[in-house]
């Protein structure tokens, strides 16, 4: 991949995406169509994989590990030794199968879990790309290696193969790190990263002393008291004379990390209520059903409705019913789970939804009657709360489910309002 310019920084990028499922491929699809304009390439089997690898070059070898025809780790192992330029990203829903470190020994250069955020995708192809843009720059200067690392805007790192102590270092880096190069030197690398990253840095350490080269993503390196630097890292080993050194070129991406993070996250947010927007909860839903079915995992989902929110808005005015919505998004998040296992949505006007994953027994209609008693509690200009309950079954997709939630929801409406009805 050439190093495209700044006004289409990802317009050549070539992605193959290789999954069974119709519903995933069209999500990622969608998603990274969403967020750039670059070649995506669809197959639905591993040998479909190697029969698009053969005919076209790709940046990105994205594959699901479970498919009809070659796939899982021999897949992996494969194309990373046929295709080793190429960046290959493995997504599972069973990473307890597929550990990470077992991928990354076959070449895999990068882990994603499903169910999956459409941001947390696009982040990651984001850094990807960056990377191989970083990594291509690195290699045209390679011949230029002495004045790059004295002038580089980039930091820069000579660290002994044996013990990973810093052998040189460039101004750029005493500059980002805020110390002087006589307090670097000698340091052991390992030990200036977070305590999260130093495990994955031996980790993808060991693998890069077997390729020569590789590239780690979102590495944190403490300075001073403050929270650190995050950094994408270049890591080549040298030898010179007979000594083998490791070098380590670092872009500073604490700023750009923020902005994308905040940008990704308000691509998925309903600004008023903070809530997921109805553009996340058709991705999400679209997973979470997926999921479900391949995993035979509990999935529910509420819909939730306000009674008499048109009088309140013509009665009290839109602002007021603004703050409404808001406190509605409120009490939502404050009577789920506010993690991976449950998600709240806006999905337009005074319709909300809720996806519950992992729960026990009568868990979603504890969950609806906590929203309606916590509702209750503030002031809500003579609304209230009317919900509707379903539980994924076998065989359901996302429309039944859907459907599903709302007969209930319609039902909880016809018995007066102010109700919770689960679905038979």
């Amino acid at each position: 991949m050439s190093v495209p310019n700044d006004d289409n920084r990802y317009s050549d990028a070539r992605i193959l995406v290789a999954d069974d499922q119709e519903s995933i491929i069209a999500s990622v699809v969608r998603s990274v169509g969403d967020a750039f304009a670059c070649n995506i390439t669809t197959v639905t089997s591993g040998d479909e994989a190697l029969a698009a690898l053969e005919k076209s070059v790709f940046d990105i070898f994205l594959t699901d590990m479970m498919m009809p025809g070659i796939h899982g780790l021999p897949l992996i192992k494969r194309v990373a030794e046929a295709y080793p330029a190429m960046h290959v990203v493995v997504m599972t829903g069973y990473p307890a199968d597929f550990p990470y470190v077992e991928v990354s020994e076959k070449g895999a250069k990068d882990f994603i879990n499903k169910p999956f955020l459409s941001a947390e995708l696009i982040a990651k192809l984001i850094r990807i790309l960056d990377e191989r843009i970083m990594r291509h720059q690195l290699e045209v200067a390679h011949t230029k290696y002495r004045s790059l690392f004295d002038l580089s805007m980039d930091g820069m790192l000579l660290l002994t193969l044996d013990d990973m102590q810093v052998e040189d270092v460039n101004d750029t880096m005493c500059a980002q790190l805020g110390s002087t190069c006589k307090d670097i030197l000698g340091q052991s690398f390992t030990e200036m990263l977070v305590e999260s990253d130093q495990e994955r840095f031996d980790l993808w350490m060991g693998i890069c002393a077997r390729t020569g080269r590789g590239t780690i993503g979102d590495l944190k390196i403490i300075r001073g008291n403050d929270t650190g630097i995050h950094f994408d890292v270049t890591v080549t080993m040298v030898d010179a004379d007979g000594e083998q050194f490791v070098f380590l070129a670092f872009r500073d991406i604490t700023e750009k990390r923020e902005v994308e993070c905040k940008l990704a996250e308000a691509a998925e947010r309903d600004e008023l209520t903070g809530l997921y927007n109805k553009r996340s909860f058709t991705n999400r839903i679209e997973w979470a059903v997926s999921s479900a079915a391949e995993s035979d995992s509990r999935l529910a989902l509420l819909m939730i409705d306000l009674d008499n929110f048109k009088r309140c808005n013509d009665t009290h005015g839109h602002q007021v019913g603004d703050k409404l919505l808001s406190s509605v998004g409120e009490v939502i998040k404050a009577s789920i789970r506010m993690t991976a296992y449950d998600e709240g949505f806006r999905c337009g006007g005074d319709e909300f939804a809720v996806l519950l994953h992992r729960f026990v027994d009568g868990g979603p209609v504890v969950v609806a009657a906590r929203m309606r008693e916590k509702f209750g509690a503030i002031e809500c200009y003579g609304s209230s709360m009317s919900i509707g309950v379903a539980e994924y079954k076998a065989g359901m997709d996302v429309a039944a489910l859907v459907k599903s939630a709302d007969d209930a929801l319609y039902a909880a409406k016809r018995q007066g309002r102010d109700a919770v009805c689960v679905a038979e």
